[in-house]
């Protein structure tokens, strides 16, 4: 299914300047919790001209949601530009984790390998905040009534992958994308968000991540960008 993707159209929702870096697949797919119904979720990273940077042009940081229906699919689509999804790494958002270190890379690079190893050699407690605060959000989704028909029991599974995702890495270090083929209760659901709690506060992990190698790795792009013209 995954093969159907059009490179050549996700390009062109970018803007012309910019130039595609990696292109993953993140959502249910990522999570191997996909089901017939579900969209396919894409995020681009792409890198705006150094040149535009330098001169004060103004740039996208960001591409904003794209829907857009192919083949049967729905595939939905967004874009960062690496300087903010960098800044982003550095702060811990738990979201760009995962378009790095997805394990569906739709177009696939080594600088998408690089920073996919420079992020899990780097791997820290502030991270916590994001991933309770996502959790959180996945849980007030299922709780709040519904303005829309949902699927009964989405908010508390992603809830609890979210969870068992953070209690992984603050615990050992390590990304690990665990299926949720359940619906756990809201009991299960709040006894593992106390156990995330803990793992923040047990964690052998450093409270931040070496922004510099995070800083060294952008400028790099950014003069092999200006270099090529």
């Amino acid at each position: 299914m995954l093969l159907r993707v059009d490179l050549q159209e996700l390009a062109e929702i970018a803007d012309s300047r910019m130039k595609t870096l990696f292109i993953s697949c993140v959502g249910s797919h990522m999570w191997s919790m996909q089901s017939p119904e579900s969209d396919i979720d894409l995020v681009m990273i792409y890198i705006a001209p150094t040149r535009s940077i330098l001169r004060g042009d103004r740039i996208s940081l960001t591409v904003r949601q794209h829907i857009s229906a192919r083949g049967g699919d729905i595939y939905d689509t967004l874009g960062w530009e690496i300087g903010h999804f960098i800044n982003q790494l550095i702060k811990g958002n738990v979201n760009a984790i995962w378009y790095v270190t997805s394990p569906l890379v739709i177009k696939p690079s080594n600088i998408q390998e690089e920073l996919s190893a420079l992020v899990q050699a780097n791997l820290c407690r502030q991270t916590y905040h994001s991933i309770k605060g996502m959790a959180e959000s996945q849980i007030k989704s299922e709780e709040k009534p519904a303005e829309k028909p949902r699927i009964a029991g989405k908010g508390y599974r992603t809830a609890l992958r979210t969870i068992n995702f953070g209690i992984k890495l603050l615990s050992e270090g390590r990304i690990c994308f665990a299926p949720v083929l359940r619906t756990p209760g809201a009991e299960e659901v709040m006894e593992k968000m106390h156990r995330l709690d803990e793992a923040y506060v047990a964690s052998p992990l450093p409270d931040r991540p070496d922004e510099d190698a995070f800083r060294e790795f952008l400028l790099r792009l950014r003069l092999e960008e200006m270099a090529r013209g």
